[in-house]
């Protein structure tokens, strides 16, 4: 497609220039040229360019090398047949002929490139010896300017625009390209991280489910045993060995649930419900201040089982971060919603907050591996989101999720 835009965009200014050089030597200057035969190659040219507007704007089709090979070669035969009309290679603008070989250079395989510096050579020797001789200069033009020496310079003017202009555009699109190479490796390295850790946690959920159950049944029958006024100890010894294994079975279903469907769509108001019901099972001692601007419409976003964790491990975060300060807000921009967890802690350097999320760094000292917010911010990545870390006026952090919106109801 970008192929196809720019012999699109490049005929366009062939096509003006060319009109403009024909208007101002036949009218302006009073050097007659033979109009019919030079309009028409230009509407041949015109004509051309609507069919690669057809292509681009309603089929959405690119072309093959060969099909780019033939439409260099039509502006090539049609820039050595307005030079036939207008002095052959007497013509200041004959070395014209070579901007199309510098477009195919960078658009084409070696061989269809030799085939058009054979056909240039071809055609700039055929208007050696084949041309209609341009007019004489009129006499009042004869002794103010030199009119050849006007189209050279205004010809190189020209080339050098066009070229530069071009390779510039050009060596940009390759910068663009090396640049998004390098984000999807970067990706892709992460993912493949992702995944060993993945791996690594469901190894692990099968090697803890056996000392879970025998840890859980000696503290049941460890209850018998021991005094009256350590059975409350024992019990929440119990309740958190429960909780473990629930989280291990949660894991599992989370996983199975990930093979069978990978994303659904969720209201906002739905899934951070859910999510603050979740961490308050978890963490019941912390109060979540949930503040939610006006919402324009109905939104859904698209979820899957990672989602919900990802924003549990946020508030995780905050909760450490303090305890007795804890927000989530909702605020809509656009086509994107954004959840913002926020605490009132020490908050951190610009440089960490910069990095977090980006590689596994733990502000937790011993109590921290560093992995919460590095899943987060892939989770987010799979979804077409990202996750910012601001710092809060007054103290603090705010995490701040970026999820598109895929759907709306303004019911």
């Amino acid at each position: 497609m970008t192929r196809l835009h720019n012999l699109l965009y490049l005929r366009c200014v062939a096509i003006v220039g060319q009109s403009a050089a024909i208007l101002v030597i036949h009218f302006i200057l009073l050097m007659p040229l033979p109009l019919a035969p030079v309009w028409a190659i230009i509407a041949v040219l015109f004509a051309c360019n609507g069919y690669l507007v057809y292509r681009v704007y309603y089929h959405r089709l690119s072309l093959s090398d060969e099909g780019v090979a033939i439409q260099i070669t039509i502006d090539m035969m049609a820039l050595a047949a307005l030079l036939y009309f207008t002095g052959g290679v007497n013509n200041p603008f004959v070395s014209l002929l070579l901007l199309p070989l510098a477009l195919a250079a960078v658009m084409l395989p070696l061989g269809y490139l030799v085939g058009l510096v054979v056909l240039s050579v071809f055609l700039y020797a055929s208007l050696m010896v084949s041309f209609v001789p341009l007019p004489a200069i009129p006499t009042q033009w004869q002794q103010t300017i030199s009119l050849h020496t006007l189209a050279m310079w205004l010809n190189f003017v020209l080339s050098a625009a066009l070229i530069t202009g071009f390779i510039g555009y050009l060596a940009q699109k390759n910068r663009d390209t090396e640049r998004a190479i390098a984000n999807f490796e970067e990706i892709q390295l992460r993912q493949e991280q992702i995944l060993a850790l993945g791996t690594l946690a469901a190894g692990t959920a099968h090697e803890l489910a056996t000392p879970l159950a025998t840890i859980s049944v000696l503290a049941h029958d460890l209850r018998p045993q021991v005094s009256t006024h350590l059975y409350e100890d024992v019990d929440l010894l119990c309740q958190q060995i429960q909780q473990c294994k629930q989280l291990l079975n949660n894991m599992v279903q989370r996983v199975e649930l990930a093979q069978i469907q990978e994303f659904s769509l969720l209201s906002v108001q739905q899934l951070v419900t859910k999510v603050l019901d979740k961490f308050q099972l978890l963490r019941p001692m912390i109060k979540v201040q949930y503040i939610a601007q006006p919402l324009y419409s109905h939104i859904f976003l698209a979820c899957d089982a990672t989602l919900e964790q990802a924003l549990i491990n946020l508030l995780n975060n905050a909760a450490d971060a303090s305890s007795a300060h804890v927000e989530i807000q909702l605020h809509q921009h656009s086509q994107q919603v954004m959840i913002d967890v926020c605490d009132k802690g020490l908050g951190l350097a610009s440089d960490i907050l910069n990095m977090i999320g980006q590689d596994k760094i733990s502000t937790k000292g011993e109590q921290g591996m560093g992995i919460g917010l590095f899943l987060a911010n892939a989770t987010l990545e799979r979804l077409g989101g990202e996750i910012n870390f601001l710092a809060r006026d007054g103290g603090g952090v705010i995490a701040r999720v970026i999820l598109p919106i895929h759907h709306v109801d303004s019911a």
